[in-house]
């Protein structure tokens, strides 16, 4: 009986052993479980930082966009300008499927992409002598600061502001508030990138001896989260709220009536993550983790992203005026985009749980 415990105590340590071996954090390429290295390190060091570096490039040419616009106000620099600041919202609008680290725990969303603007206050800070220079700015309440504002003095209420509305102190809060959000992006990419606070190299490097990430699985749980995320405020918030109250008063890019191409960039970046792929780069996505367990799975979100992609690039007209003149198309994408969500909740989010 004693030599047949002792057996016993063994097998029971051995397949404990056993199982630690397997983990997704301890795993070694090919064995039975699911080593998120190659998942982790592309998504991390490629599509973050990648989409990052393009947000401190394109906001980079916003400021002098908007720099030149104040220094010689013409129809062609005013046009440059705001082609500048639509092309900076593609990649912030990307960000969305991975808005956790450095954005959140240093409190740059705030300072970047605060919604609503807070247009009385902007309306009295105008109106007063108080200086508009970026230090003054910076301790503003969030929605003086970022993108809304900038978008607002660009394009006015209904984005057909003429050159003769815009005033010397306008031009002044747009240059310290182009300046500021450079110095904002620029904070987010050095706070991911090696060098600097290299949050890169947590999620890449997640497991054993982390302090961010003791397990592989937390890092790629956050990384699901991440995409669940803009699905969620897309299909839920800025497709319902306006739909819903049949208004554009709560339709974020109003403004710059850019909200197809926003949505279309939530979208993208949501596809970068999962498929590992941004631009021309490749890498390893969510994708394999899928299709290692579930290929049918994977092919159908795959399926169901591009479908919601198609709908929204396919809604006639603008957002604004879809919403009033095609509210069944609205719906229609609307629902699409609910379908991505309850994939990553119902059938993805299962299979990260099983790591």
């Amino acid at each position: 009986m004693k030599n047949f415990t002792l057996a016993l105590a063994a097998t029971l340590l051995l397949a404990g052993c056993q199982k630690e071996e397997i983990d997704p954090q301890n795993t070694a390429a090919g064995s039975p479980g699911y080593n998120a290295t190659a998942l982790l390190d592309y998504a991390a060091n490629g599509v973050i930082l990648g989409t990052y570096r393009d947000l401190d490039a394109k906001t980079a040419t916003l400021q002098t966009a908007v720099a030149a616009l104040a220094a010689a106000p013409t129809p062609a620099a005013l046009a440059a300008a705001r082609q500048a600041y639509r092309d900076a919202r593609a990649p912030w609008e990307a960000t969305e499927a991975f808005a956790f680290g450095p954005v959140s725990t240093q409190g740059l969303d705030a300072v970047i992409d605060t919604w609503p603007l807070n247009r009385v206050d902007l309306t009295a800070l105008l109106a007063s002598t108080d200086p508009l220079t970026p230090a003054s700015l910076r301790p503003r309440d969030g929605g003086l600061q970022g993108f809304h504002p900038i978008e607002f003095l660009l394009f006015g209420n209904n984005a057909n502001k003429a050159l003769a509305d815009f005033t010397p102190r306008e031009y002044l809060f747009l240059k310290s508030s182009a300046q500021n959000l450079k110095a904002a992006t620029t904070q987010l990419l050095q706070a991911w990138q090696p060098g600097g606070g290299n949050f890169a190299a947590a999620v890449a490097k997640a497991g054993p001896g982390s302090t961010v990430y003791p397990k592989q699985k937390q890092a790629v749980q956050e990384l699901l989260d991440g995409l669940i995320g803009p699905a969620d405020e897309l299909a839920n918030s800025k497709i319902e709220q306006p739909l819903a109250q049949q208004t554009t008063d709560v339709e974020e890019a109003k403004f710059s009536q850019n909200s197809k191409a926003e949505f279309l960039q939530n979208l993208a970046g949501i596809e970068a993550i999962y498929t590992g792929r941004l631009g021309t780069t490749t890498g390893t996505g969510f994708t394999d983790l899928v299709a290692k367990r579930n290929p049918v799975l994977d092919v159908r979100f795959r399926q169901e992203l591009a479908a919601a992609q198609q709908s929204i690039a396919a809604l006639p007209g603008r957002f604004d005026e879809a919403i009033f003149q095609n509210p069944v198309a609205v719906r229609a994408a609307q629902a699409r985009v609910r379908t991505v969500l309850a994939t990553l909740q119902t059938d993805v989010q299962p299979l990260v749980d099983a790591l």
